[in-house]
């Protein structure tokens, strides 16, 4: 078992994938085949991409690919390797590939034998987590992303070593060691797995009908602070909750969302940032991700 069979199950031939050092990294495209076999990466892209790595591109080349993984219990303490391994295996998850992270995740991927259409991936993956959160698997949810990213196998991966006080005082070089490499898994046998477990995959509801946004000042408690970031540019990135768009600003270092389409993305920015489409440093940033592609902004794990 080794990385070569790994990506076999995950990729086809002609398949175009990411592999860095970090999430930006495993951002840029190279054949699966042969570049990846040996790739010093440590991230990857679990889902063949055309371009880049963004929902469009990956939604273009085929989504495939699921990921599942976890760290901690729901109290918050990590949950040893042997126990994660031990809960997916006793949740009887048909799984393609497990891998660990080289520090506290054990991450399960199901790859399916066919595309999943864009519409049936987020009630099927929430199935599944439904299902292994019965068996005790804690499963992170911000692996819910079409783009998703994953450890490479084999790779060494830098972590910081710290003293009692946290402080970093040091490193050392940890192995993602593959676990286990079995096969690509067909919409029946994991569709006979969740109905065998009191599951079943639900209907996505229809996109709300469009609401125009008013440019009352008083539409800004819309906007709520998301995380830090340290630029000033817009984000895109698809939701399926509305069937509309997630588009976030950051303004100095507070990042905001909203949902909504670019024509009200532009105009709550007008509000916002007081400035036009066509100058300065706002609005007109809002078209990046249409005309360069789209950049997300991922948890580092």
């Amino acid at each position: 078992m080794n990385r070569r069979q790994f990506l076999e199950v995950l990729f086809d031939a002609d398949h175009i994938s990411t592999c860095g050092k970090n999430d930006i990294g495993a951002t840029y495209p190279t054949p699966v085949f042969p570049d990846l076999i040996s790739a010093p990466g440590v991230k990857f892209s679990i889902n063949p991409i055309i371009n880049w790595r963004d929902t469009k591109n990956v939604l273009e080349a085929g989504l495939y690919s699921m990921l599942f993984e976890m760290d901690k219990d729901p109290n918050g303490q990590l949950i040893p390797r042997a126990t994660q391994i031990a809960l997916f295996e006793s949740s009887g998850i048909p799984y393609s590939t497990m891998m660990w992270s080289g520090t506290k995740s054990v991450h399960v991927i199901v790859r399916m034998e066919k595309p999943i259409p864009e519409k049936l991936f987020v009630p099927l993956w929430l199935a599944i987590q439904r299902v292994l959160t019965k068996h005790g698997c804690s499963i992170d949810p911000a692996t819910m992303k079409i783009p998703q990213i994953s450890r490479m196998p084999e790779s060494m991966r830098r972590v910081d070593i710290k003293d009692d006080e946290g402080l970093v005082i040091g490193h050392e070089m940890v192995k993602q060691d593959l676990i286990d490499v079995r096969r690509r898994v067909s919409l029946q046998e994991l569709g006979q797995w969740l109905k065998a477990n009191g599951e079943r995959v639900s209907k996505p509801k229809p996109p709300k009908p469009f609401q125009p946004i008013s440019t009352d000042k008083s539409n800004l408690d819309k906007f709520r602070i998301a995380r830090k970031w340290s630029e000033r540019k817009a984000v895109y990135s698809p939701t399926w909750t509305t069937g509309g768009h997630m588009w976030f600003f950051s303004l100095g270092v507070s990042l905001r969302k909203l949902e909504c389409d670019l024509t009200q993305a532009i105009t709550m920015a007008k509000i916002e940032w007081g400035a036009t489409c066509e100058t300065g440093t706002g609005p007109e940033d809002i078209s990046i991700p249409i005309t360069k592609g789209w950049h997300w902004i991922e948890n580092q794990k």
